[in-house]
Formats: structure tokens, sequence, C-alpha cells
């Protein structure tokens, strides 16, 4: 959760879409589309509290591995790489194996998150839509609260 003040709601909302859109595009360069939950789970929430406007992106709780990536040494949900599995039409005795192979050496890292807010911080398009001062300040805000998820 973060606050923020010094800038609109609209405009705030205005960000949330660039965003979201933003990173849809990333995980699909990732591919990281198989069976479009995540991408579907995409969005954004800008909520007026107190005289304080607080701005959420909202996902799938696995984005935070997809992003980071996971280290080995624990399994990854059975049931989520089944499906993954029959989405990319692989055989399902390929289930245990894939998963064996995520508990020993983890999954890589895809940083689509600072991928995003990099082109934030570089874009003169978005530069000049949101303003150098505005643009610093939710990427702050952004990085942030990141860490603390």
């Amino acid at each position: 959760m973060a606050e923020f003040k010094p800038i609109s709601t609209q405009k705030m909302k205005e960000f949330g879409r660039d965003y979201v859109k933003i990173l849809w595009r990333e995980l699909r360069r990732e591919g990281k589309d198989a069976t479009g939950a995540l991408l579907n789970s995409l969005a954004f929430e800008v909520r007026e509290e107190a005289q304080q406007i607080k701005f959420f992106i909202l996902a799938n709780d696995y984005l935070k591995y997809v992003d980071k990536g996971r280290k080995p040494g624990k399994y990854p949900p059975i049931k989520a790489i089944a499906k993954w599995v029959e989405v990319k039409g692989i055989s399902p005795e390929a289930v245990f194996p894939i998963a064996r192979s995520i508990f020993k050496f983890g999954i890589k890292p895809t940083n689509v998150i600072q991928r995003v807010v990099k082109e934030f911080e570089t874009s003169p398009t978005l530069q000049k839509k949101y303003e150098d001062e505005v643009v610093n300040q939710l990427i702050n805000m952004i990085n942030k609260n990141y860490k603390e998820i």
C-alpha cells in the first residue's frame, strides 16, 4: 500500500492504466501468458482515503515468483504445474519432474517489474506525459512498496 498526495486521482488512474498495459506487454514478451490467468489478473486500484490517494497494483500472488524468480529448496504448487503442463500440451507425466527441477534449481527471475519502472524512467513519451517529478515520485513509491511484498 502506498500513500501519495501531490498528484490527482485522475492522473493516478491514467498512470495505473499505462503501468498495467506495459506490465502486460512485458509478461507476454517473457512468455508468461500460457493460461492467461496472470495477465487477466492485472489491474490497479486508486483509493482516496483521509485526504490521501492510495495506489495499488493488483495481480495473482505468483507475480512475485515470475518477477523475482524462486530459489531452490521448495516445491511449487503441483496443481499450478499440472494446469500449466496441460495448457502447454506437455505430457502429464512431466508434472513431478518439472516440480522437482524447480525444487532443485529454482526459477530464473524475469525482472518485469523493474523493466516497467525503467520504461517509465526512460520513455520520452511517458516522461512528457507525467513529467519527471511525478514519475520519480511514483517509481519511488512502487519500489518501496514492492520490496515489502
